[in-house]
C-alpha cells in the first residue's frame, strides 16, 4: 500500500471528515435506538448532536464530490457535442456552481448574525459556530470548483472531465497481478536456491 503524501491529504481531507461524521452519526443513532428499545431510556441529546454532524457531513461531502468530480451532472448532451463545446459547457457549469456558492454567502452570514448568542436546546452548543460551518464549507467548495476549472482547462479530448471510479477494479487487478508475479518470482528463486544446495 502506497504512502499518502501531504498533497493527497490536502486534496481529500473533506472525504475523511465526512466519513468520520457518518460513523459518529451511525454510533449515536445506534446508541439512541438501543437505549430506547432495550433499556427503555431515551438520550435525546444524541439526535441533536447527530443533526449537527449531519450538516457537517453533507457540506464536507459536497466539497469532496467536486474534488473527485462525483457531483451530479447530466452527461447525455455532453457526449453528443464536439470537444471544444463540451469543454466550454463543463467550465460554464462549474462557474454557475461557483457563483452560487459566492452569491449565497451574504444571506448565510446575515442568518448567522441574527442567531446572536442562541444555543441548542439540550447540549447548549452556541448555534452561530454550528451554522458557520455551512458558508465556510461552501467557500471551500468554491475553492475546489476553481481547482476543477483549472484542471478542465488543461485537459485534452481523451481525459476531459474524467473521473476515477469509487472502486477502481483495473487498479486492483494490476496490484494483484504485480503481487502474484512478485510471489512467483520469490518462489522460483527459493526453488532454484534449494536446487543448488
Amino acid at each position: 500500500m502506497e504512502k499518502k503524501d501531504w498533497k493527497y491529504w490536502l486534496n481529500h481531507f473533506e472525504s475523511y471528515i465526512s466519513c468520520g461524521c457518518f460513523l459518529a452519526i451511525t454510533v449515536l443513532l445506534f446508541v439512541q435506538v438501543v437505549s430506547r428499545y432495550v433499556f427503555g431510556r431515551s438520550y435525546t441529546w444524541t439526535e441533536e448532536l447527530a443533526t449537527i454532524l449531519f450538516v457537517a457531513m453533507i457540506y464536507c461531502a459536497m466539497s469532496a464530490a467536486v474534488t473527485d468530480r462525483k457531483h451530479i451532472r447530466i452527461e447525455a448532451l455532453l457526449e453528443a457535442v464536439p470537444f471544444k463545446v463540451k469543454k466550454c459547457m463543463l467550465i460554464i457549469s462549474e462557474l454557475i456552481f461557483f457563483f452560487f456558492c459566492i452569491y449565497i454567502q451574504p444571506a448565510m452570514f446575515m442568518m448567522i448574525r441574527d442567531l446572536g448568542s442562541s444555543v441548542t436546546p439540550l447540549l447548549r452548543i452556541p448555534k452561530a459556530p454550528v451554522y458557520l460551518l455551512m458558508p465556510l464549507l461552501l467557500l471551500l467548495t468554491g475553492v475546489r470548483i476553481i481547482q476543477n476549472i483549472i484542471r478542465l482547462w488543461k485537459e485534452n479530448e481523451e481525459n476531459l472531465g474524467a473521473t476515477t471510479p469509487a472502486i477502481d477494479l483495473d487498479a486492483i487487478e494490476r496490484e494483484y497481478l504485480a503481487e502474484k508475479a512478485r510471489m512467483e518470482a520469490e518462489q522460483a528463486a527459493a526453488v532454484g536456491k534449494e536446487g543448488m544446495e
